[in-house]
C-alpha cells in the first residue's frame, strides 16, 4: 500500500469527518417538514407509514452491488456520484403532492444517500488502514451531530422558509461543501481499493455460518430500538408528553447526544470491561431507560409536560449512551467468524438488518395503532434485552481495537408524524 505524507492523510480526516457531518444533515433535513409532507400528500397515519416503510427497499438495494462499484472505480467518485443523486432526490421530494410519486422518489433519495453511506464508510476505513490511531468512531459521531444539526436548522427553516425553497438551499450547500471536502479525500490511486480487489474472494449471497446469522440477529436487535426512538420520538412528545411544537425535537437529540458520547468513548471504556460485556450491560441499560420511559413519561407528564419532557429525555439520553457501543461489537465480532472475509461478514449483517427492519417497523406501527405508543415501545426493549443476552455470549470475539473501525449504519432516518389536528 502507498505511504502518505502526514499532512496529506491529516486533510483526508479533516475532510472525512466533514463528509459524515453533512452526510447525517443531509439525511434528516427535512425531518421538521414531516407534518407539512403528510398535509400535502393528503394521506392517513397507516398510509404514510407504508409510504416511509417502502423507502427501505431503496436503502437495500446499494448493498447488493456498492462494493463492486467501489472496487472498480474507488470511493471518492462514488461518493460524489451518490451524493449528486441524493440531493437531486432531497429537492424533489417537495415538488409534488402524489403520494405514488412522493413514495418512489423517496425510495430514490433512501437508495442515494444508502450509497453515500457505503461509499463514505469505506473510504474511512480504507483511510484507517493508513492510520494507527483509531478514527471512524469519531467519523460516525460526526454523523450524529450533523442529525442534531439537521433537526436545529429543520425546526427553525420551519418558521421562516417555505419547504422548496429550504430542501433547495440545503442541497445546493451540500454538493458545494461535498465539492471543497472531496478535494482533500483520498483519490483512487491513494485510497487502495486496487490492492483489495485483487486480494477479495468472491462467495454466494446467501452463505452464512450459523454464528454469523446469530450475530446478524443481535445486530438487529440492538439497531431497531435506536430506530423506533428516532422513528417515533416527535409522535411521542406531541401524543403522550403533550408537548409544544418547538420542544417535540428535544427528546430526539438528546438521544442522538447520547449516541455521540457513547461513540466517543467506548474504545476507553472497553479498555476497563471486554467489548461484548460493554455491548451487553449498555443494551440491558437502553432496555431499562426505555421500559421506564414508557411507563412513567405519560403519567409525569400529566402532573408537569416540563418535567415529563425532562424525564424522557434523560431516559433516551441513558438509552442512546448504552446503544452506541453494541452495533460496532457486533459488526467487530463478525469480521471474526471463521470462513468468511471481514467485508462480506459485515455486508451480509448489514443487508440482513436492512430486510428484517422492513417487517419490524410495520409491526410497530401495528402494535402503536392497537395498544398505543407507550405500551408498543416494549416492542424495542424486548429486543434490547434480546441483543444484552446475544451480545453476552455471541459477540466474544470482538475487539477492542477493532470498535472504532466498525460501521454502523448511517443511512437516512425516516420520521414518523402523525396529522396535526386542523382547526
Amino acid at each position: 500500500m502507498q505511504r502518505l505524507p502526514r499532512a496529506r492523510l491529516r486533510r483526508a480526516q479533516i475532510a472525512s469527518l466533514g463528509i459524515f457531518v453533512l452526510m447525517g444533515h443531509g439525511a434528516l433535513a427535512s425531518v421538521a417538514w414531516v407534518p407539512e409532507y403528510i398535509d400535502r400528500l393528503g394521506v392517513s397515519f397507516a398510509a404514510w407509514g407504508t409510504i416511509i416503510g417502502f423507502g427501505i427497499f431503496g436503502s437495500i438495494t446499494p448493498l447488493l452491488f456498492a462494493s463492486r462499484l467501489i472496487m472498480r472505480f474507488g470511493a471518492r467518485p462514488v461518493i460524489r456520484f451518490a451524493n449528486y443523486g441524493g440531493m437531486t432526490m432531497l429537492i424533489s421530494l417537495g415538488l409534488t403532492t402524489e403520494p405514488a410519486i412522493w413514495l418512489f422518489l423517496n425510495i430514490g433519495f433512501n437508495f442515494f444517500m444508502s450509497l453515500l453511506g457505503v461509499s463514505v464508510n469505506s473510504h474511512a476505513v480504507m483511510l484507517q488502514k493508513h492510520i494507527s490511531k483509531n478514527i471512524v468512531g469519531r467519523m460516525h459521531a460526526g454523523w450524529s451531530i450533523g442529525a442534531v444539526g439537521a433537526a436545529i436548522t429543520g425546526g427553525l427553516s420551519t418558521t421562516f422558509l417555505p419547504l422548496e425553497v429550504f430542501l433547495v438551499a440545503v442541497a445546493v450547500l451540500t454538493v458545494i461543501a461535498f465539492e471543497f471536502l472531496l478535494r482533500w479525500m483520498l483519490s483512487p490511486i491513494e485510497d487502495g481499493h486496487v490492492e483489495e480487489k485483487a486480494g477479495s474472494v468472491k462467495r454466494k449471497f446467501y452463505q452464512m455460518p450459523s454464528q454469523l446469522w446469530l450475530l446478524a440477529l443481535g445486530l438487529f436487535a440492538v439497531v431497531y430500538p435506536e430506530v423506533a426512538v428516532i422513528d417515533w420520538a416527535a409522535v411521542f412528545a406531541r401524543d403522550v408528553l403533550n408537548a409544544e411544537v418547538a420542544l417535540r425535537s428535544v427528546p430526539f437529540a438528546v438521544f442522538m447526544v447520547g449516541m455521540i458520547v457513547g461513540r466517543l468513548s467506548m474504545g476507553r471504556l472497553a479498555e476497563k470491561m471486554h467489548p461484548h460485556h460493554l455491548a451487553s450491560r449498555g443494551a440491558a441499560l437502553a432496555a431499562v431507560s426505555l421500559g421506564l420511559v414508557a411507563i412513567f413519561a405519560g403519567l409525569v407528564a400529566s402532573f408537569n409536560v416540563g418535567l415529563g419532557l425532562l424525564v424522557t429525555s434523560l431516559l433516551w439520553g441513558l438509552a442512546g449512551l448504552g446503544l452506541a457501543p453494541a452495533a460496532p461489537t457486533f459488526f467487530s465480532a463478525a469480521g471474526h467468524v471463521k470462513g468468511v472475509s471481514t467485508a462480506w461478514a459485515i455486508s451480509r449483517l448489514s443487508l440482513f438488518n436492512s430486510m428484517v427492519s422492513i417487517g419490524a417497523k410495520t409491526l410497530m406501527g401495528a402494535l402503536v395503532e392497537g395498544v398505543g405508543l407507550s405500551l408498543a415501545f416494549f416492542f424495542p426493549v424486548i429486543l434490547a434485552t434480546m441483543a444484552a443476552f446475544l451480545a453476552d455470549n455471541f459477540a466474544k470475539r470482538a475487539r477492542i481495537s477493532e470498535l472504532d473501525a466498525a460501521a454502523p449504519p448511517t443511512g437516512p432516518i425516516s420520521i414518523i408524524v402523525p396529522p396535526e389536528e386542523r382547526e
